[in-house]
This record gives C-alpha cells, sequence and structure tokens, in this order.
C-alpha cells in the first residue's frame, strides 16, 4: 500500500487532533483517505491505488461531496459537508479542481452567512448511484 493512502480513521484522528472538539459523521466516512488528491474512497481489491485511480476517473457518481471544517464564533470547531450533483459525466478528479477554482468561494460566502467561519476543505468524496 502506497504511504499516501492511508486509511481513512487515521486521516480523521489527525484532524481531531489539529482541530479540537471536531467529529467526523462515522456514517460519512470511506475506508481509505488519498493524501495527495485529499478524497475519501471506499477499495474492494487488495490495491488501494489501483482503486483509487479507478475512482478518480469514473463517470457514473450521482454526487459529489466535499468535507470541511468551519468555526463557531465560540472557537468550537464543526464538520460541514456539502453534495454537488454530477449533472453530466465528470469524474471526480476533475470536479475536485472544479471545486477549488469556482464552487469554493461560492461555499465559502454560504457559511459566511450563516454566522460561521470556513476553515478549510478536508476531504472530497462521492455519491454512488441507487441501482
Amino acid at each position: 500500500m502506497s504511504s499516501e493512502i492511508i486509511a481513512a480513521k487515521d486521516y480523521v484522528e489527525l484532524l481531531k487532533q489539529k482541530y479540537q472538539g471536531f467529529e467526523f459523521p462515522a456514517y460519512k466516512l470511506r475506508e481509505w483517505f488519498s493524501r495527495s488528491y485529499a478524497v475519501f474512497f471506499d477499495c474492494r481489491g487488495p490495491d488501494t491505488t489501483d482503486c483509487l485511480q479507478a475512482v478518480l476517473k469514473k463517470t457514473d457518481f450521482e454526487a459529489f461531496a466535499i468535507f470541511f471544517v468551519v468555526k463557531e464564533q465560540s472557537g468550537i470547531y464543526r464538520f460541514m459537508d456539502a453534495s454537488f450533483r454530477n449533472l453530466g459525466t465528470e469524474t471526480l478528479d476533475h470536479f475536485t479542481t472544479r471545486f477549488h477554482s469556482q464552487l469554493e468561494s461560492m461555499t465559502k460566502l454560504g457559511v459566511q452567512a450563516t454566522g460561521l467561519e470556513y476553515v478549510e476543505c478536508v476531504g472530497h468524496s462521492y455519491v454512488e448511484s441507487a441501482q
């Protein structure tokens, strides 16, 4: 297994150390996390690198998810997430780039409108189509 791919639960533990009080809902957690792509993903085979590449290039996800940290006025850090519907045949790899270049500023504004401070995006993921 590549050292750039770690168990997602280990990555969440690092986040908990960085952001006191931060809780990542276990039901949103996938099995693995890629440090270089900042992607949470599942893998059914023994080679996580191959699984990651397949997930990054898959075009039929129903939606893409982002996970981010916000800070309340009290100083407490919280988990938030947002989903963006896949309106075409976009890949997760393309979405992550598009999110940071086009959609992240809109997400920050939306969070600020609720009185919270957007701290950082801590990962991306996907929603599979119900079949």
